[in-house]
């Protein structure tokens, strides 16, 4: 019985050991979590380390935590020939998840719908109340959303104009957004709209956050485009598209 005892108290020595050890090889991962990086997926790793694919803030990238967890580091890797190890890893594992959580973020962003809502195509639109191609842009796609066929969703933005976040908050906490920002655009944005003064905190937050948004994404000026192509791939647009009908039918 005593080699059994023996053999017993070897056993738990080695799952305590491992244990012990698993604890300590996810220091690093566990920290980086904490900080909002998401881990997707484990990939292949030179000798020493534990590579994984995985985000932050929508921005997809390889991590490669040292077995010993004292280094870890966040980029891409290359072979002695310059080749990207990491890119097809990322293209492959992270890709989808990071698009899935671009599509969330606008989804949550605070919008004009323009549009039927079962409409096969939604295409975001970030929108100035002074920006004067975003008139052009509106006129041109009437044809496509009276067909029922797109819907635009417009992210109201104040960056052109001092004036433009005021006039952007008076659509939004209009009794009737989708009414006052038609009326609007029907006149090419030239009919008197109202610059409101004194904005309420949530409604002032709401219109940030869509600025915060826009630049995110990179795009400078409106009206800037956000959409799914046929193939579910997000595609994005700055300025008044050349063709239209090509964008919108994809």
């Amino acid at each position: 019985m005593k080699p059994l005892k023996t053999l017993g108290l070897f056993t738990i020595g080695v799952l305590t050991n491992q244990i012990a050890f698993a604890a300590e090889a996810d220091l690093i991962k566990t920290k980086l979590e904490k900080e909002g990086y998401t881990f997707v997926k484990q990939i292949e790793a030179p000798e020493g380390l534990i590579g994984w694919t995985g985000y932050k803030d929508e921005y997809p990238s390889t991590v490669f935590i040292a077995k010993d967890q004292k280094y870890y580091l966040v980029g891409d890797l290359f072979d002695q020939t310059g080749k990207n190890l990491t890119e097809q890893a990322i293209h492959t594992h992270v890709k989808g998840a990071v698009l899935d959580e671009i599509w969330k973020s606008l989804e949550k962003s605070t919008w004009i719908q323009d549009g039927k809502a079962d409409a096969e195509k939604i295409i975001y639109v970030f929108n100035d109340p002074n920006c004067g191609y975003c008139h052009t842009f509106w006129k041109q796609a009437r044809p496509f959303v009276n067909s029922g066929k797109v819907q635009l969703r417009h992210i109201m933005v104040g960056v052109i104009r001092p004036s433009s976040k005021g006039q952007a908050a008076s659509i939004l906490n209009s009794s009737n957004p989708v009414e006052v920002f038609t009326e609007y655009n029907l006149a090419n944005g030239k009919s008197k709209l109202k610059e409101m003064q004194s904005i309420p905190q949530d409604l002032s937050e709401k219109i940030d956050f869509n600025t915060k948004l826009m630049d995110k994404y990179g795009f400078y000026a409106t009206p800037a485009l956000i959409w799914k192509d046929s193939k579910g791939e997000i595609q994005s647009q700055q300025g008044v598209p050349k063709d239209l009908t090509k964008l919108l039918t994809e």
